[in-house]
């Protein structure tokens, strides 16, 4: 059943993209119904910085850490403004590049079924002197490992369509999964594990200020992405991208209170297919 739900969803990423990012609550409804399962947690144990610091019933306690973890982001819109525009991806279909398009394609990206080429067309074509691309998740066809591509996905095709297509720009692959790394013309691949601080602090040392653009194409989840934000801010060039990709439509909140706490560093655009969400951020010169 896995196993053709997968080809199923890569089958209407590849060919019928419109369809795919149109039908977001029919696919969260089947994932609910097909893949969740219940756990026992210790609700309070477990959030504890949610749960409220009383004594009293338990069960009163547990029903009011969740509301405080389902309500904690919508509440904060009362402290600070949350509002902001999403712009359709659609809107810089105008200006795309085809030849970027056919590249992330032929490899087997899914960058272009969900319309993230757009993105990347309009970026590519502001830098200057652009000298360095570094990508974070190349994919993995494991399905033991969290945010794999399935084992029908094409590990590292962005970063040959990115290679292809800016030619003199070294491409830097991230990757959790150790078994797809590899080396070839133009690219360069790396371990990395994005919950790792200390591997945050290795590569914010080893390309301090030298990245034109970071993508966090990884494991698409909170603390992940927070510390990617971490890690641009050192490694990338003062007006340099950062693209966080597949933010979820029901945590965009939750992302603007974080974009917001460093607006000191960045400004930050949103943009949507209607299925996920794509940040970018632009690092603020400092001088």
């Amino acid at each position: 059943m896995n196993s053709l739900i997968s080809k199923l969803r890569i089958f209407l990423k590849r060919y019928m993209p419109k369809v795919y990012n149109s039908t977001l609550p029919l696919r969260n409804f089947l994932y609910k119904k097909i893949y969740l399962k219940k756990s026992d947690i210790n609700i309070i144990e477990t959030f504890e910085e949610f749960a409220p610091n009383v004594s009293g019933d338990v069960d009163l306690k547990i029903e009011n850490t969740i509301y405080n973890i389902k309500n904690f982001t919508s509440s904060l819109d009362s402290l600070i403004n949350l509002q902001e525009e999403i712009i359709q991806l659609n809107n810089l279909a105008e200006n795309s590049d085809t030849e970027l398009s056919t590249l992330l394609q032929e490899y087997g990206s899914d960058k272009k079924a969900l319309q993230y080429d757009l993105i990347y067309s309009k970026i590519f074509n502001e830098i200057k002197d652009f000298t360095l691309l570094i990508e974070i998740g190349i994919g993995t066809n494991n399905e033991d490992i969290l945010s794999n591509m399935s084992k029908f996905g094409k590990p590292g095709a962005s970063l040959r369509a990115f290679r292809d297509y800016l030619q003199t720009v070294e491409i830097v692959g991230l990757e959790y999964d150790k078994t797809v790394l590899f080396e070839e013309a133009g690219i360069k691949t790396f371990y990395y594990d994005q919950n790792d601080n200390e591997c945050v602090e290795s590569f914010s040392n080893k390309y301090f200020e030298l990245a034109d653009i970071l993508i966090d194409d990884g494991l698409h989840s909170l603390v992940a992405n927070i510390n990617s934000i971490n890690l641009a801010s050192k490694i990338l060039k003062p007006e340099g991208y950062l693209i966080i990709e597949d933010i979820s439509l029901k945590s965009v909140q939750i992302y603007i209170t974080v974009f917001k706490l460093v607006e000191n560093l960045f400004t930050f655009n949103l943009y949507t297919n209607n299925s996920s969400v794509i940040a970018v951020l632009k690092k603020i010169s400092q001088k």
